[in-house]
């Protein structure tokens, strides 16, 4: 008898004990979760621009929401769209224009908050990003500024009108192969980047290429020209008109002395450049990094 009681008050004590065991044991430890935070107002995103004193190239752009903001995201209108950024930053608008600057807030939650767009105005190019091209508009008496050479003896006929140089060949189609172009030397500095503009016109031409070039190597009579081929406006089989504007962005690994070349050319005895020629103008090229 006195056994069997023993053996009930065990039966009892065994799932007080497991019980107290399981209070303590799922005690919820304290933790820095998502459900955890208090509640998030939203936030009244703004920014100020001011102007850096004597530079009319440069502004210091500043996130200055109140609140609870942990980051800044910004789209200073130079083309690269948004990106995550400093609280402050300095910005560089190297060529005269509009740009519109906007800016967005970001919260512990991950949610982003846009701030009303500011638009700021340059007056003028900072001289080192000035057109390095000279007589890029094709203007009458802009062709001094342009070499011309020719690979072969049959010559390109170049000329200057309606502010644009256009190229032609003396028949179409050519009887003997043409190949040649201008071009034009420039300074450049090491590791920067550059843009090349150029606004080109022509109708449909036959076995011929366009092509751009920046060389090391001085363009001369009597010589294919193959140093450093940036660009192939008009490539081998893809012989349809155009009229517009094409861009190509180069970075020299060192600086000095390039020369800016566009060639082009055309095979006898089906090649020519289209019965309009092959026309150039507003020709542009600028370093754009500071």
């Amino acid at each position: 008898m006195k056994s069997s009681m023993n053996f009930k008050i065990y039966k009892l004590v065994v799932p007080l004990a497991l019980g107290v065991f399981v209070v303590f044991g799922c005690k919820k430890e304290s933790n820095n979760s998502y459900e955890d935070y208090a509640p998030v107002d939203s936030l009244a995103a703004t920014f100020t621009v001011t102007a850096v004193p004597g530079n009319d190239t440069k502004f210091v752009i500043t996130n200055t929401t109140k609140g609870d903001c942990v980051g800044t995201r910004w789209d200073v209108g130079k083309g690269s769209g948004a990106a995550m950024g400093k609280t402050s930053d300095t910005v560089f608008y190297p060529l005269a224009g509009t740009y519109t600057i906007k800016m967005q807030a970001l919260d512990k939650r991950g949610k982003l908050y846009s701030a009303t767009p500011a638009s700021v105005t340059t007056t003028k190019n900072d001289p080192a990003y000035d057109n390095l091209i000279r007589g890029g508009k094709m203007d009458a008496g802009d062709d001094q500024f342009w070499g011309r050479y020719d690979a072969q003896t049959n010559k390109i006929v170049w000329t200057l009108a309606n502010n644009a140089y256009t190229a032609t060949t003396a028949a179409k189609p050519v009887t003997a192969s043409v190949n040649g172009g201008i071009y034009q030397p420039v300074q450049v500095v090491a590791n920067k980047t550059y843009r090349f503009t150029m606004n080109v016109s022509y109708g449909a031409p036959q076995d011929a290429w366009l092509e751009l070039y920046f060389g090391q190597a001085v363009p001369a009579d009597g010589k294919d020209y193959t140093d450093n081929k940036k660009l192939g406006l008009i490539n081998w089989g893809t012989w349809t008109a155009f009229n517009g504007t094409r861009t190509v962005d180069v970075v020299f690994g060192a600086g000095g002395t390039i020369y800016t070349v566009i060639k082009m050319g055309c095979n006898a005895p089906n090649g020519h450049f289209s019965t309009p020629g092959i026309s150039i103008t507003n020709v542009d090229f600028r370093r754009i990094q500071e």
